[in-house]
């Protein structure tokens, strides 16, 4: 038994801890690009079975993390990825809580008008985006958020005036399979419009990526999702076919991750940019006070608790030392 993270935008992973206690076999050694653009090599294995729920999986090829990866840390024992379910159909229901594995169609509600090809030779379900903004993404269930968007495209895209450029800035906030990504600059935008299958969203913000676009779990506050690896098929159906949700969205002036057990000023947008650097250590959030924080916890809870548009953070400065106080807001 175990503990694990459904990701669409992964192969299946299992944690070193987790790989000495089951059955496996070496096959070869493999090159990944993650969620982040970075490139990462592992050993590929074979293990014999795996039952998820009621449903049972054999010769199931799996990636080992090495010992100590930031999955293990977040007290979980792998990834469940695009690579188990080649002949079954997946449903994601975020109302119900619910994810749903069957090999037999009659189960889901298979609206053709839903329904969007996969356009990768393996098994990632990766789409077309439509109106407007013409674009190709994964749908990653392992991603926060609704659409980070591949930093060539945005260039494209700017230039042909179909996005705006909401701001720009620098640090480490992403985590993907090969951990924490490198410091990067990024760029915040907006979209008119956005079409996933038959549904449309408005105003839409987002992210740019050193990987390749991509659309997160806020889907799921919109809608379900089938996935029928069988037939190459995504479904997105709406909970409301009939509105257009408007998907504008403030961020954190500083956004806060987790490094080395601590609190850290991950990623610094130019607002911000005059008094941090990024990579800060943070010790206080409105007046709590913070020193080791588990990683699974921090990652799955409001940890921080911050709420409304702007909040106090308490930071070591890094030439003197000493902490510092500081506003931070929503923009």
């Amino acid at each position: 038994a175990g503990t694990f993270i459904f990701d669409t935008g992964a192969p299946v992973c299992l944690t070193h801890t987790f790989a000495q206690k089951v059955n496996l076999t070496k096959i070869r050694e493999v090159k990944f690009v993650d969620s982040n653009g970075q490139e990462f090599t592992q050993d590929l294995y074979l293990l014999d079975a795996l039952k998820v729920s009621d449903t049972d999986f054999t010769k199931v090829q799996a990636v080992v993390f090495e010992e100590g990866n930031m999955i293990e840390q977040m007290g979980v024992d792998g990834v469940l990825g695009y690579t188990l379910f080649g002949s079954h159909i997946v449903e994601l229901d975020a109302e119900k809580q619910e994810i749903v594995i069957s090999d037999m169609a009659e189960r889901f509600p298979l609206k053709p008008e839903y329904a969007s090809p996969m356009l990768s030779a393996d098994y990632t379900p990766v789409i077309a985006l439509k109106v407007r903004v013409a674009d190709t993404v994964l749908f990653d269930s392992g991603a926060a958020g609704f659409w980070d968007l591949s930093e060539p495209k945005y260039v494209q895209l700017k230039r042909q005036g179909l996005v705006k450029q909401l701001s720009r800035g620098q640090g480490i906030i992403s985590f993907g399979a090969a951990g924490l990504e490198e410091n990067t600059v990024r760029y915040r935008l907006k979209a008119d419009e956005l079409g996933i299958g038959a549904a449309r969203f408005k105003d839409v913000t987002a992210e740019t990526t050193m990987g390749m676009s991509r659309i997160g779990t806020d889907l799921l506050y919109y809608g379900k999702v089938i996935l029928d690896y069988r037939k190459r098929l995504f479904y997105f159906i709406p909970n409301q076919p009939d509105a257009e949700p408007d998907m504008y969205r403030k961020t954190w002036n500083v956004e806060i991750t987790v490094m080395d057990g601590y609190l850290t000023a991950g990623f610094i947008w130019e607002s911000a940019a005059k008094d941090l650097s990024g990579g800060e250590r943070i010790v206080e959030v409105n007046g709590k006070r913070f020193g080791k924080v588990d990683m699974y916890k921090a990652m799955t809870t409001n940890l921080v608790g911050l709420s409304g548009d702007e909040a106090t953070i308490v930071v070591i400065d890094k030439k003197t030392g000493k902490e510092k106080r500081l506003k931070i807001h929503r923009e």
